[in-house]
């Protein structure tokens, strides 16, 4: 087979490297990616305890790019990292762009295991076949701009690294892992597993590039993929210009803007126009950059500050950066009610340069505002963070930044209380206050959610309640809460009419599940899941089969791949089941179960009246128990999982 390289083995206890070929059955089985990732992950923890807190050297640290990635293919290349959660402790992974994971690939290596911890910080080099575990106590204490810089200048240019900063360092539970400069990996606490073991990051170089099977074959794949682009409106005329930017304004006209903590679905139209896409256009917008290599569309931007932009950028003209993505927007100009497009973009860089994730983070600082509003937080407390009481209120960027620095150097009172994520310092919190604190923090399954207003979207809503690393949209993006997504619905169900409006719950279970099979495909194929994972109609499966076989020679047919994405869906399921997960954790927190929506269209709509229906849809269509949650003998035979259903029942976790 063309194209395809090896598994990279890194014991930083022992100082030791290795690698070894993947089988094509592997490959078959689980495609590459988030698949073979999962299958590495489960083979580990077979032998190490899986029981044992994540950031103990037990844990594992798993990164994968499936055989589409780092390839002109047009659809980008993303990596998968893989771990056990600091902040769910169950299954975890998260997914990053930038030139990373290519330049892992061109090196020769499809996948990375790392585990062990190092008696002292290091790196790893990776120079195509030379490997090495080296000294890393002058970057120790440095952001990750500044580590990178630091590597750069004893490297070359051409190095490409995924590094923690001080958060990872200091093993906050939502940090991330920072990879080329500006992109992250960032949910779930991949960087605090890098950080436990004390690993500052990974610096790569990789000359090789990739085989391709039958040139000829693959330059018709792209041009297939590239009119599938060109007949997509929404890609052709949004996508390449806003990129996840313009989901603002859809977001605006439906009530799903998370304003102020989740308090209102809709921001006040004056605040929204500083936000839009629209805005950024007219004053912010330099230049289209690709986030990865081989992305057809280059949705992301850069800009700098002339001074005029808004209040803070007054005070910081010439100032760099890149966009922000929607994520961004949502965790710091919505949930935390700051209008000022430049300042968001600061505060998500700086989450980056710390290495935090944005929506914890994000979480952590819109329930803490809004605790200030109701009179739970006071000057006292945080005179006792700061050593001067300083007023929380909306909308201050400039108190909302100094809570990034407490989390991500995780040394005062609010920094050590937050360490461990949102839902667990809510509860100390709470304990602490005496006060509802919980009743006001946005989470599901353990941990802070894509922040959006989603009671009145059920699709979406399971996911918060069931995804595997815990509440997640990108576990699962076929959520069909559109009437645009009724020939879907037809195919799957026979019936259009049940995606007809947002408020209808019927089937939105079983639509979550069907989305997380796919998802699975396009996340172990090495794409963007974002530009060509979420659409089976406009992007079949098809277009990937024949993308593969050109590209490596493996012929995987579309049923193949199909059953894959479930296969490696039912893994993750098993695993979590192993760990005692059940049908009890499938849930979403106060706010969203019980307070109905404010305003709009879902205006009283709740997750306690279609939860429970759409649990059982959910579990009947992936064939698990629907008492307990637990995967059947029956469907992980079905699978070809025979080998886990017996690791299951040895451990009274199979239904």
């Amino acid at each position: 087979m063309a194209g395809y390289g090896n598994i990279l083995y890194v014991d930083l206890t022992q100082g030791k490297v290795k690698q070894r070929p993947i089988d094509s059955s592997l490959r078959r089985r689980y495609l590459g990616g988030e698949g073979i990732n999962s299958y590495l992950l489960w083979e580990h923890f077979q032998q190490a305890d899986p029981q044992r807190e994540p950031r103990e050297a037990d844990n594992v640290l798993i990164a994968g790019l499936g055989c589409l990635g780092a390839t002109p293919y047009g659809a980008g290349s993303k990596m998968k990292w893989t771990f056990k959660s600091p902040v769910t402790h169950m299954f975890g992974d998260s997914v990053s762009g930038g030139h990373f994971s290519s330049n892992l690939r061109w090196a020769g290596y499809d996948h990375m295991v790392i585990t062990g911890r190092a008696k002292s910080p290091v790196y790893l080099l990776i120079q195509d076949d030379k490997v090495e575990i080296k000294d890393a106590q002058h970057l120790w204490g440095l952001n990750v701009m500044e580590a990178d810089d630091r590597i750069r200048a004893e490297l070359g240019e051409e190095v490409e690294t995924a590094l923690v900063g001080r958060a990872g360092e200091n093993q906050v539970a939502h940090s991330s892992i920072s990879v080329s400069r500006h992109r992250s990996a960032g949910r779930a606490g991949g960087g605090c597993v890098m950080g436990s073991k004390n690993l500052k990051g990974i610096a790569v170089v990789g000359t090789r590039g990739v085989a391709i099977h039958n040139p000829a074959a693959f330059f018709q794949s792209m041009d297939k993929l590239n009119d599938a682009f060109a007949a997509n409106a929404r890609t052709r005329d949004g996508w390449k210009s806003f990129g996840t930017l313009i989901i603002t304004g859809h977001y605006q006209r439906t009530f799903v803007n998370a304003f102020r903590n989740q308090q209102e679905p809709r921001l006040p139209d004056e605040k929204y126009q500083k936000l839009s896409h629209r805005w950024w256009k007219a004053n912010l917008s330099k230049g289209f950059l690709s986030c990865s290599p081989g992305c057809a569309t280059g949705c992301s931007d850069w800009y700098k500050l002339k001074g005029n932009e808004s209040p803070y950028a007054q005070q910081h003209a010439g100032e760099v950066g890149r966009r922000p993505e929607y994520l961004g927007i949502a965790s710091f100009g919505i949930t935390t009610d700051v209008p000022d497009m430049p300042a968001v973009a600061k505060l998500t860089g700086l989450c980056n340069e710390y290495s935090m994730d944005l929506v914890e983070t994000g979480a952590i600082c819109g329930l803490l505002l809004e605790l200030a509003q109701r009179g739970i937080i006071t000057d006292a407390d945080t005179e006792e963070w700061w050593d001067q009481p300083i007023p929380l209120q909306w909308g201050d960027y400039a108190t909302i930044e100094r809570m990034i620095h407490s989390l991500g150097n995780s040394k005062d009172p609010l920094g050590v209380m937050f360490k461990d994520g949102l839902l667990r310092g809510a509860q100390l919190l709470e304990e602490r206050k005496g006060a509802p604190v919980l009743q006001y923090a946005n989470y599901g399954k353990g941990g802070a959610a894509f922040t959006e207003e989603l009671r009145h979207r059920p699709g979406w809503m399971v996911n918060m309640a069931v995804g595997a690393r815990g509440a997640d949209h990108l576990k699962g993006m076929l959520t069909m809460d559109v009437k645009s997504r009724g020939e879907i619905a037809l195919k799957h169900f026979g019936r259009a009419d049940v995606m007809d409006e947002y408020l209808n719950s019927e089937q939105k279970g079983a639509f979550t599940a069907l989305g997380e099979s796919h998802t699975a495909i396009t996340n172990s194929l090495g794409i963007c899941t974002m530009l060509a994972g979420s659409d089976p109609i406009r992007y079949p499966l098809e277009l990937f089969s024949d993308a593969v076989y050109a590209a490596s020679g493996l012929r995987i047919t579309p049923e193949e791949m199909d059953q894959a994405g479930e296969r490696i869906v039912n893994l993750e399921k098993a695993f979590n089941s192993l760990l005692g997960f059940r049908r009890e954790h499938d849930s979403v927190c106060y706010r969203w179960q019980k307070e109905g929506v404010s305003e709009g269209t879902g205006k009283g709509w709740k997750a306690e009246d279609y939860m429970d229906k759409a649990l059982d849809e959910y579990y009947r269509f992936h064939g698990w128990d629907e008492q307990t949650s637990l995967p059947t003998r029956q469907k992980l035979v079905e699978l070809g999982l025979e080998d886990v259903a017996q690791v299951l029942d040895k451990n009274s976790a199979l239904a």
